[in-house]
């Protein structure tokens, strides 16, 4: 009986590997497989971090849509100094106009940094995007490559 086991588990052990799943979570926005780009973290199926920026979004309740984006633009205004806040709009997955706050700041590096929060709908679901780049994007082009995929700036 031991040895009909371990024959068994021998035969079932080439085929152990081909049923997992790719090792971390896989990034969609509103229905939008993302590729996750070299150098860069997934820490959840929401959030990117890496070198050159850090994407999360959280969609929201329509319950909240009036309440929660300025009180989350609050809360991040009150995280850091000298901060300057610009309005500007941008579009979601070529859905209608979004309304966004970009937040300027100094770094603790002696640098600066572009904080992007964005609330708008996307097919149909309410989000909230919060994107911090070292660079103030002048157009859809200078956003890194996964942003473009569903927000476009118009400037």
């Amino acid at each position: 009986m031991k040895h009909l086991f371990l024959f068994a588990l021998l035969l079932a052990l080439p085929f152990t590997g081909r049923a997992q799943a790719p090792a971390g979570p896989q990034l969609n926005f509103c229905g939008l497989d993302l590729p996750l780009e070299n150098g860069y973290t997934a820490v959840s199926s929401s959030e990117v971090t890496g070198p050159a920026y850090q994407l999360a979004w959280v969609y929201l309740d329509y319950n909240v849509m009036r309440t929660f984006p300025p009180e989350y633009l609050r809360m991040a205004k009150k995280k850091r100094k000298n901060v300057e806040i610009s309005p500007f709009t941008c579009t979601l997955l070529d859905g209608p106009p979004a309304q966004g706050s970009r937040l300027t700041y100094p770094t603790e590096a002696g640098g600066m940094a572009y904080q992007y929060i964005v609330f708008g709908v996307a097919k149909g679901q309410p989000v909230l995007i919060d994107l911090t780049l070292p660079i103030d994007p002048e157009k859809t082009a200078d956003l890194p490559d996964l942003v473009q995929q569903f927000m476009r700036l118009e400037k």
